[in-house]
């Protein structure tokens, strides 16, 4: 059909021989010819077959069509024109932490549950999730074995809306949503092309401002936080073909709880020490005070001792307790450039907590002096060349096998630049965690970089009496929220942790049994669960501290660790008397594995 075709059928028609004319409803046979080729035919095929003429209702349809597809266009277009005059809006990207706020703030809103355009989700929860006498706690037996299959059919999917235009009010106003995704192609490694799929919501509202839209997007933002006050996010860098490509350097990768900071075995001078210090350098007038004086707004901490010591916990401890959040980077990783940590250091938030953890492993390793010649006197000239030659072909040597080495990782150099370079990021708080710290480099721990070292030991006769006691206490109703803590230094007993608990003072070191040492006044006991929620098979308060005294007089000072301990108990949660007749084979057992050097010691 042409355009010339359809206004020549427009002119005028002549009478036909019986004078019938055409009426406003009945479009001429030429028009409908025009518009669907081959209609005379077809007619007139229905015509002798069914007895109908079908002209009156073809040309009805097209004249309803034809309305219709005026009026949208009409419609479309004065809309565009009032939207782009009257209403405004706020465009957000996917790789900001706000388009997750706003999409979790929809799952609960009506525009989930009536829109018909959504797309649905797994609802995969976390293991912290079942809520004290949860329906599925009741029904388990602890005398079988769990089964899951059939759980994740219980779990409901999770439903947001899906791309393209819904709307909805919200507090008396008239909000729109849009979602959208667009290709984008980046350049992947070795010069190939890339195509990844970028998504953006666009929130618009009637009106010349965007303060309507401001104000849902804090509410977005303050109900998804209330919902993790009692939890520490977790983010890695993120992969290398998604770095600097529109995309952020780092991916929020688990959400977990809060670890209390009276969890974490260590002295507890230490831990005041380590919590003032850190509580000094995040106060909002610090910044200032280092600006004044020309000195750079960082702070590093290192903390070294044996594996299984808590140097990893007391770094998540931290995170919680000042609620910020961890960027947790493995130096080892093949795929991370000297570049790409830098760039990472720079974008991290004004306020965090970077773990470097092992950083003994990543080859940052103490510069070690080649040996040979030492002795050499100095009138030997001979003796001399010898030397110089024997440290250059074993430098050679060194850098070759680097260089064969795919997962070397990055080099000492670009890690100091990016910890305390002219461009590093600053408001941070680093910690190194070592279970060497004697090969570490001078340059890496010297201060200025490394503020502030902790020392973690072997468990002592205090720490085992807290082990104990944390593991067989009553447990605690669940929290949904974290109550601030303000903690002013210096104090005897600073307050910690997410429920306002205090730190103990450090347990007097004595050769007296702890029972004898707990009945002294100044002592403060951890804090005492309800009594009401008590489970079957955990003693008295009064009981479990007597058990906890006897267990820890059995057990040698600065022998094992933590980690140790904590693994024996558990295999005997529920029952602590029978942790503490078994503990003196478990201990000579531990000890003859120790002195014959064995890692299969029975738990």
């Amino acid at each position: 059909m042409t355009i010339s075709n359809a206004f020549r059928a427009l002119k005028p028609i002549e009478a036909s021989d019986n004078n019938t004319s055409t009426s406003l409803t009945q479009l001429p046979a030429n028009i409908l010819e025009a518009f669907i080729p081959g209609y005379s035919i077809i007619s007139k095929y229905l015509l002798d077959v069914l007895g109908f003429d079908i002209t009156l209702v073809v040309s009805v349809c097209l004249l309803i069509f034809g309305l219709f597809t005026s009026i949208k266009f009409l419609w479309k277009h004065a809309y565009d024109q009032f939207e782009e005059h009257f209403m405004s809006y706020v465009c957000i990207n996917s790789d900001d932490d706000l388009y997750e706020h706003v999409l979790e703030w929809l799952q609960g809103q009506k525009i989930s549950k009536n829109s018909r355009s959504l797309i649905a989700k797994t609802s995969y929860g976390n293991a912290w999730d079942l809520q004290d006498g949860g329906e599925e706690e009741e029904l388990l037996d602890p005398a079988k074995l769990v089964n899951f299959s059939n759980w994740d059919s219980k779990v409901p999917p999770k439903f947001q809306p899906y791309f393209g235009r819904h709307r909805f009010f919200h507090r008396g106003r008239y909000f729109e949503f849009r979602r959208d995704a667009k290709q984008m192609m980046y350049s992947g490694w070795g010069g190939s092309s890339v195509f990844q799929e970028d998504e953006t919501i666009r929130l618009t509202c009637i009106g010349r401002s965007t303060q309507p839209i401001k104000d849902l997007m804090r509410e977005c933002r303050d109900n998804f936080l209330d919902k993790e006050k009692a939890c520490t996010v977790v983010r890695r860098p993120a992969p290398k073909d998604m770095r600097g490509r529109g995309r952020g350097f780092w991916n929020r990768v688990a959400t977990r709880p809060s670890r209390p900071m009276e969890t974490v075995v260590l002295d507890h001078d230490q831990k005041d020490r380590v919590l003032a210090d850190i509580n000094e350098y995040l106060h909002p007038s610090t910044p200032r005070w280092y600006a004044n004086r020309g000195i750079p707004y960082r702070r590093g901490y290192l903390f070294h001792g044996p594996p299984g010591t808590g140097k990893s916990s007391l770094a998540w401890a931290i995170a919680g307790v000042f609620g910020l959040d961890i960027y947790c980077i493995s130096l080892v990783e093949p795929t991370l450039t000297e570049e790409d940590l830098g760039l990472m250091f720079s974008s991290l938030p004004r306020r965090c907590v970077v773990l470097l953890e092992d950083i003994d492993s990543a080859g940052l390793v103490r510069r070690q002096e080649l040996q040979e010649g030492e002795n050499a006197k100095g009138d030997d000239a001979t003796a001399k060349i010898s030397h110089e030659i024997a440290k250059a072909l074993k430098s050679v040597q060194i850098k070759g096998e680097k260089s064969k080495d795919n997962n070397q990782g990055i080099s000492l150099s670009g890690l100091l630049n990016a910890i305390d370079g002219v461009a590093s990021h600053e408001g941070r708080v680093l910690v190194m965690t070592t279970n060497f710290p004697d090969k570490l480099d001078d340059a890496l721990i010297r201060p200025g970089r490394i503020d502030m070292k902790v020392r973690f030991t072997l468990s002592t006769r205090y720490q085992i009496y807290e082990l104990f006691t944390r593991m067989y206490s009553p447990d605690a109703p669940a929290r949904s929220t974290n109550e601030a803590t303000r903690i002013d230094p210096p104090a005897s007993s600073l307050q910690s942790g997410l429920r306002g608990r205090l730190i103990p003072k450090q347990f007097p070191a004595s050769t007296e049994p702890i029972s004898k040492l707990l009945n002294q006044p100044d002592l403060i006991t951890p804090p005492q669960s309800p009594g009401h929620i008590t489970p079957a098979g955990t003693p008295a308060i009064t009981n479990l501290e007597q058990i906890a005294s006897q267990f820890a007089d059995r057990l040698p000072d600065d022998t094992f660790t933590p980690a140790e301990i904590q693994g024996y108990l558990l295999t005997r949660k529920k029952d602590p008397q029978r942790a503490l007749d078994e503990v003196e084979i478990w201990k000579d057992k531990q000890l003859e594995a120790k002195a014959a050097k064995s890692k299969t010691a029975p738990v």
